[in-house]
């Protein structure tokens, strides 16, 4: 029989309502129960037993992966706007080097630009088709010329830019294009244009032109990819990952953002992947309603490159009628014999006991008829993952006249016996808490937000007796990330 545990959220922010706990069974599987208990401010002294446990630690820091993918066709439009659709023009005669004999006009065509990602670097390339015609004025008798491109198979340029795209603290794109190639679309002769009257190819002079032209405008690129502002989208993504994740009826997973840090972009397609990471103290809170939580302003992206994953503490509760179920099993109906008289163990009931002990109260009947108490100091042991307590004795001051009676029951074989084989597992209590983490960080925030986690450990951090039951806080860690989808 698999004993019940609960878990509960480790911060608390309503006192006025305690989680039901039987409308909680309907929700979660195998008899695991999430609780929620109220905690009332007393004065707490060692002959007391505490409501509750004592708040865990300020949550720690966390860091989760959002590579944040920013499809650049929208680049693409503000560069169109920018570099001119044609340059040249055939009435503007330009000379060929010095001499005063021959001269040129060309007039060039762009086609659209296409873009691709190649590591950090954004590639912008475009074509251009061009005529250009030649002119020779001879010493005697009139200008004579010649010239290619009249056809549709005009000679073509391709023209390459490239930038590193970056976001700037403020959210802005940031550009820094540079030249790349300027270069005749091949080898092939209809992409050169050699005029004969002017023994001459003036591929070379068409190829500059465009060069110069272009280059004049690199500045002009990078101020309008500059005008290309995130912070409204990025403030709509920091708002809702400020939103509280319901884990269950009155629970509830925050992930407090605080900051997100810029390592370095790179890309792939059209695809600029920026790998952004999220600075956040994630925590669980328990709550009737949907907790209320102050949104902080979006702050500067910070810079930085790695995300070393997320903490976050989770309380399980494993209530006493649990615990002495699973105690019991490997106790009842054992028989001790010592000095020639026998008991048979009938029954073990778990209580809670001052300063942070354990009672053990064991029912038997045989030689002696009637109940011992046994208190001692609950130990978590990390290998078998169970609590044990391995200085359990004999409660005196209220077993006192039954040990005055049967003397023989003060066993060091029977007290042996329960600090041995009175375990309680907790496997339930954290396997409980990492499908509920789970549950709340595998899941789509929105329409554009994406969460994704794993959970790699619950390792338990400490135990607590109170009245509800006994506390097993633990520290759960992994790894998460957010994937946004661009609108």
């Amino acid at each position: 029989m698999t004993p019940g545990v609960a878990l509960r959220g480790v911060h608390r922010l309503s006192s006025r309502r305690v989680v039901n706990v039987r409308t909680l069974g309907r929700v979660l599987l195998c008899g695991v129960t999430l609780t929620a208990c109220r905690r009332e401010t007393k004065t707490v002294t060692s002959n007391l037993i505490e409501e509750a446990a004592p708040p865990p630690p300020p949550a720690e820091q966390s860091r989760f992966s959002v590579p944040l993918d920013y499809d650049f066709t929208s680049v693409l439009r503000v560069v169109e706007r920018v570099v001119p659709p044609s340059f040249g023009s055939m009435d503007s005669v330009r000379m060929i080097g010095n001499d005063s004999h021959r001269h040129y006009a060309f007039e060039a065509d762009r086609g659209p630009f296409t873009a691709f990602a190649d590591g950090r670097m954004l590639h912008l390339r475009a074509t251009l088709a061009y005529t250009a015609r030649g002119f020779y004025k001879p010493i005697v008798g009139p200008t004579i010329g010649a010239g290619c491109g009249k056809g549709e198979d005009r000679p073509r340029i391709v023209v390459e830019l490239a930038t590193p795209l970056s976001l700037t603290n403020d959210w802005h794109l940031a550009s820094h294009a540079q030249l790349v190639r300027v270069d005749p679309a091949s080898n092939d002769p209809r992409d050169h244009c050699d005029v004969s009257i002017l023994h001459h190819d003036v591929t070379g002079r068409v190829v500059e032109a465009a060069r110069n032209g272009i280059s004049s405008h690199l500045t002009d690129i990078d101020h309008k990819i500059s005008e290309v502002n995130l912070h409204d989208r990025v403030v709509q993504w920091w708002a809702l990952l400020s939103r509280p994740i319901r884990l269950t009826e009155g629970v509830w997973l925050l992930l407090g953002p605080e900051q997100l840090s810029m390592g370095k972009p790179s890309g792939h397609g059209h695809v600029l992947t920026v790998p952004v990471t999220l600075d956040a103290h994630p925590r669980i809170v328990t709550s009737a309603d949907e907790p209320a939580v102050d949104t902080l302003p979006l702050p500067p992206l910070g810079r930085d490159t790695s995300a070393n994953g997320f903490h976050i503490n989770i309380d399980g509760v494993i209530d006493y009628s649990t615990a002495s179920l699973a105690a019991g099993l490997a106790l009842m109906n054992k028989t001790v014999t010592e000095g020639g008289k026998t008991v048979t163990l009938q029954s073990l009931r778990i209580t809670p006991a001052a300063r942070g002990r354990l009672a053990m109260a064991v029912g038997f009947t045989g030689d002696a008829n009637g109940t011992l108490r046994f208190v001692g100091t609950p130990i978590y042991d990390a290998k078998r993952h169970i609590i044990f307590v391995p200085d359990l004795d004999y409660d005196l001051e209220t077993d006192s006249q039954l040990i005055n009676t049967y003397t023989w029951l003060r066993s060091d074989e029977l007290r042996q016996t329960f600090r041995d084989k009175a375990q309680v597992p907790v496997t339930d209590a954290l396997e409980t808490g990492k499908k509920l983490l789970l549950n709340g960080l595998n899941r789509k925030i929105g329409d554009v937000l994406t969460l994704s986690a794993t959970v790699d450990s619950v390792a338990v951090r400490g135990l607590f007796i109170t009245r509800a039951g006994i506390i097993v806080r633990a520290d759960a860690s992994g790894q998460a990330g957010v994937t946004v989808k661009q609108k």
